[in-house]
């Protein structure tokens, strides 16, 4: 099959084009500028660059025409109350529908909790809270896959990557406490664990849609490699970098701000109402293998502030 990896050098699409390096597909990729640095690496890969944007649908159009049956593709979400999300994912299923592409792969994300808990916090929430805008959209996002009428459809639900607590500009904005005072700040329910996963081997599970179209269609795949509380992170952490880091024990005043002001603790203040679902941690049964969390931390310290 002929693949089109929509935003190959992230870290799902990254992941898939890793995963089927070796595949007897043909992998295409998109790129505003195909002579960057990025775009040639994924020359060097195997991969052919063609130029595009997600919001210029006459490039979509163009690299389509070369006969696309796969198209796996993630958006970034708006933070800024736009809707260019909204607007690429239609351009998107828009030009894959009218190239008669036969599969769509979306990266999305797992919902926090299990759907009962999640449907209960979610309706509670006041029209205008951030947190219900953003799983608003989005919930519109995975219905517009569901609608597009392709052939085969897969969505792809991965839970936290371990990325955002280690490469620095996640760090910057989630736990800018973290490599200087060496403490992990989280307004999630200490007790309440969390799926995490490398959020590259997201392209695993594209890899295999894309392997076994009819087994994955209408799959949603939920997975975690490990489902961890704050303090086993913790724990991770301090192993992985030699250094002894801490579980914040927020004073009141101050968690109080941070619930008021902190777009980041008070999303995690409201995911930890949702509860946890068990169920998340199921790849086994996709035929995929993750890496566990301390492994990755031990093999991927270059360029985070674990290496510091």
């Amino acid at each position: 099959m002929k693949v089109l990896i929509l935003g190959a050098t992230g870290r799902m699409g990254g992941g898939m084009a890793k995963a089927l390096k070796d595949s007897p597909h043909q992998l295409y990729a998109l790129s505003r500028d195909p002579t960057s640095a990025k775009a040639e690496a994924l020359k060097s890969n195997g991969v052919t660059v063609l130029k595009g944007d997600f919001d210029d649908r006459e490039s979509l159009n163009q690299a389509l025409s070369v006969g696309i049956d796969s198209v796996f593709f993630t958006t970034v979400p708006d933070l800024q109350g736009g809707d260019s999300d909204l607007r690429q994912t239609k351009n998107i299923i828009a030009a894959a529908q009218s190239a008669g592409v036969k599969q769509l792969i979306y990266g999305s994300l797992a919902y926090p909790g299990t759907q009962e808990g999640f449907k209960a916090i979610y309706d509670s929430l006041e029209p205008t809270n951030w947190v219900k805008l953003y799983f608003h959209r989005k919930l519109e996002l995975d219905q517009l896959v569901r609608d597009s009428g392709v052939q085969y459809w897969t969505i792809i639900r991965p839970p936290s990557f371990i990325q955002n607590h280690v490469f620095p500009e996640a760090v910057a904005f989630i736990h800018p406490d973290l490599p200087t005072k060496h403490q992990f700040k989280t307004t999630f329910d200490h007790s309440i664990p969390q799926w995490y996963v490398d959020g590259s081997e997201a392209g695993k599970f594209a890899a295999a849609a894309v392997n076994d179209p009819d087994r994955l269609h209408t799959k949603e795949v939920k997975f975690g490699a490990e489902a961890l509380t704050a303090q086993e992170v913790v724990e991770k952490l301090t192993q992985a970098s030699g250094v002894p880091i801490t579980l914040y024990q927020w004073p009141e005043e101050e968690l109080k701000e941070a619930l008021m002001t902190n777009p980041y603790h008070i999303t995690c203040e409201i995911i930890a109402k949702m509860g946890f679902d068990p169920e998340i941690g199921n790849a086994e049964k996709y035929g995929v293998e993750l890496t566990p969390i301390s492994e990755w931390l031990e093999n991927n310290k270059a360029g985070t502030w674990l290496s510091a």
